[in-house]
């Protein structure tokens, strides 16, 4: 597992913070915002995207908060606070509350996505490979830190990746399509080997063999085949562009457990190797991706991949305890 740097995770959290801000502001109906405010709301979220996605997060977690009528909730509250001098306006009290679900709201999401995945159907610890054969005779290997649920009925099989990476050895029945769901779009195959990592942002589909047939999540996406030695990103609302892949290099790493790459940025390859160590992996990733890498790593042993890695580029590699790794830059 990695993590980002400290001070990314500081300015998320602000410019969150500074959403919220905006948007009681903007909302105040008591004291509706001037001209020369909603200018400079205007100006704030158009000054970085980051700002723009925080504020429509915002809004709409809190859509249907804003159906409670507000003239309910401010007589409630005045019930309870009859003395003036200890009355809160309805902006502060707005305020308060967002900025405690800008805090909680990670929380709140975390906990039932914790809990699909402990419920899942197969699953996979860090560091672990396991390969199942399910009812159709169909063969699905879970790379680290995996979990699917498997959903077959009479007419089609479904496969839902809701964590890290599987390769799939499809049994033929036309009569029953053999698909894999992301919450990123869906890959349909009726006989083939293929795999499916999903990241954060988008799904990587890459084909072994026959060909797969790739769409988004969006409604009315395109569908593109994709035929052996080819790759694409399925990202939620676009489909991106097919790209060629080496189908040995793939090869390797399912069998033998071995990351084989030709010029990959080194800080994807520490990204790679971090969802196969225990611990974390820290590092800053821009200053890494000025270098990189050609090699063959060993999967099931990242410290000595770490170590490799760090004999022929100027990293350092600290371990302060086994469940934390730092990578930092050197002047070698």
């Amino acid at each position: 597992m990695s993590t980002n740097s400290s001070a990314e995770r500081t300015d998320s959290e602000n410019i969150s913070t500074q959403a919220a801000e905006w948007l009681v502001l903007m909302s105040d109906e008591e004291n509706p915002p001037s001209a020369t405010q909603k200018q400079a709301f205007f100006d704030w979220k158009n000054r970085d995207p980051r700002h723009a996605d925080a504020v429509d997060k915002l809004n709409a977690m809190l859509g249907s908060i804003q159906q409670f009528p507000r003239s309910a909730s401010k007589a409630a509250l005045s019930v309870s606070v009859n003395d003036r001098h200890h009355q809160h306006s309805w902006q502060t009290l707005a305020k308060t509350f967002v900025l405690l679900m800008v805090v909680f709201l990670p929380i709140l999401t975390w906990l039932p996505n914790s809990i699909t995945l402990k419920m899942a159907d197969k699953k996979t610890d860090v560091g672990q490979w396991q390969s199942f054969t399910l009812a159709d005779n169909s063969v699905i290997t879970l790379s680290s830190d995996s979990a699917i649920n498997v959903d077959f009925n009479n007419t089609q099989r479904t496969i839902h990746l809701l964590k890290g990476e599987i390769r799939v050895k499809v049994s033929k029945n036309p009569q029953r399509p053999f698909v894999v769901r992301t919450e990123h779009g869906r890959l349909t195959a009726l006989g083939t080997e293929f795999s499916v990592d999903k990241r954060d942002d988008y799904s990587l589909l890459k084909v072994i063999e026959s060909s797969v047939a790739a769409t988004c999540q969006r409604q009315g996406c395109d569908v593109k085949p994709i035929h052996p030695g080819q790759q694409i990103r399925v990202y939620a609302e676009h489909l991106g562009k097919v790209t060629d892949f080496s189908v040995s290099d793939a090869s390797l790493m399912w069998d033998k457990h071995q990351l084989m790459v030709d010029g990959m940025p080194l800080g994807d390859v520490l990204a790679i190797l971090s969802r196969f160590h225990k611990g974390y992996i820290y590092f800053d990733d821009q200053p890494l991706d000025n270098y990189h890498v050609s090699a063959v790593l060993p999967l099931d042993k990242p410290l000595e991949a770490l170590a490799l890695l760090a004999d022929s580029f100027p990293i350092k590699v600290s371990t302060l305890t086994p469940w934390w790794t730092t990578i930092t830059m050197t002047s070698k």
